[in-house]
């Protein structure tokens, strides 16, 4: 289980240092405008990790991309939706329309990425021999 939460909040954290990195250096970014997007992100790698432990064996690793698109909906569906994160971002809220098209994005995004851990996961099982 512990290989499990390593493999997805390691590419999570990644992620998002990416993320950091980019609002860094684009100065359109502020961080008081993306402050709600930076609050959700510092969950990103546990909510990963819990989700990956959550995964029934029988779709391990094989599955995994799968598994990490049903996360992504839950994820774009809150973010687009619930918080209305595009009101709170850019504030202004979007059309229905717009909000849906970010979400099919997002699962797509996500689905990419869980191929990346599905990845790792695999190299963290893998039995090496002990070196002498």
């Amino acid at each position: 289980m512990l290989r499990r939460f390593v493999a997805a909040s390691a590419v999570a954290s990644v992620l998002i240092a990416v993320a950091a990195l980019v609002m860094l250096i684009v100065p359109a970014f502020t961080i008081q405008r993306f402050a709600p997007v930076l609050l959700v992100w510092c969950f990103a790698p546990c909510i990963w990790g819990l989700w990956l432990m959550m995964a029934p064996a029988s779709i391990v690793p094989e599955k995994l991309p799968a598994w990490g698109a049903i996360l992504g909906v839950v994820a774009a569906v809150m973010a687009a939706f619930v918080l209305d994160m595009p009101a709170r971002v850019f504030g202004t809220s979007f059309p229905s329309i717009l909000r849906w098209v970010a979400v099919i994005v997002m699962v797509i995004f996500y689905f990419l990425l869980w191929m990346i851990v599905r990845t790792v996961y695999r190299n963290l099982t893998e039995k090496t021999p002990h070196a002498r």
